[in-house]
């Protein structure tokens, strides 16, 4: 496992974790329409600052703060021990993608990870349940989508492949402009967990949660990638939905207790590790 990144089968983690980088790319070529998605996605050939070649898959049609969104998101999902791919912002010749030829554009972009071709999403929802519980990411998927408001997580947002499990992907609606904080939202996973457990299954779920959450605190995010000079405002945005994590990252014990057990009176929980979680580092 890379240096800085929490493992997903750690309840506590003893190592400070920095995000992942936010990666540029220029497309070389002309790219391939990928269907059956709900965005427009295009798999192109590119070369990232290093000079580089890298496959991306190009979504289409996002304003810049939900490109961002999807940066940040994949950026923390990796850092915490969840499998998303690589985050670019791809700079693109508009006749590699299906337009007239014209000025280029940034659009958002994630590398193809490992034999993503074969990457699907299983619609059999006991057997994604249980390929998750089976690769120990659960309970961590269960508490990302809680920190990051994502209230549209469905089985398609989430590719299994035969080499490393499962993935994440498709955040653009996380992190919702102009919401609270401290507000719940719907967590599909978290509901599907609870559905069918008694009181003391939910307890037990609420427990391991909770040594979820004690890791986050470990994250570091006061580190602007650079990239983000490329789009306009960039870093003003950035820096905005790292302030929502960071001051949601303090509701989210209690809303994880009252979505787990609701019938239990909320009560701050007494510290689960004798090393005292360092407070969120403000956003640069």
């Amino acid at each position: 496992m890379p240096e800085g990144v929490l493992s997903a089968s750690s309840n506590v983690v003893a190592l400070q974790a920095s995000l992942l980088g936010l990666g540029f790319a220029s497309t070389g070529g002309l790219g391939q329409r990928v269907t059956g998605s709900r965005n427009e996605i295009w798999y192109c050939h590119a070369f990232d600052q290093h000079g580089d070649g890298v496959m991306l898959y190009v979504k289409l049609g996002l304003p810049v703060r939900a490109m961002l969104v999807e940066a940040l998101a994949a950026q923390v999902a990796s850092a915490i021990g969840l499998k998303s791919p690589p985050p670019f912002l791809c700079q693109l010749q508009p006749h590699h993608v299906g337009r007239p030829r014209g000025q280029r554009f940034i659009a958002f972009a994630s590398a193809a990870a490992g034999e993503r071709g074969l990457a699907r999403p299983l619609r059999n929802l006991d057997a994604l349940l249980q390929m998750l519980s089976a690769n120990k990411v659960s309970d961590l998927a269960c508490v990302f989508d809680e920190w990051i408001a994502n209230d549209v997580r469905s089985p398609s947002d989430i590719l299994i492949c035969p080499e490393q499990g499962p993935i994440f992907i498709d955040h653009e609606a996380a992190l919702p402009e102009g919401g609270d904080p401290a507000g719940s939202f719907t967590n599909w996973l978290a509901g599907r967990l609870i559905d069918g457990m008694d009181l003391r299954e939910r307890q037990q779920l609420l427990v391991r949660l909770r040594k979820r959450c004690a890791a986050l605190y470990r994250l570091r995010m006061d580190s602007p990638p650079v990239v983000l000079a490329v789009v306009q405002g960039g870093a003003t945005l950035y820096a905005e939905l790292v302030a929502f994590l960071h001051e949601r990252l303090a509701h989210l014990d209690r809303l994880l207790s009252e979505r787990t057990v609701p019938e239990q009176q909320y009560l701050v929980p007494l510290p689960t590790s004798t090393v005292s979680p360092e407070p969120p580092h403000a956003a640069v």
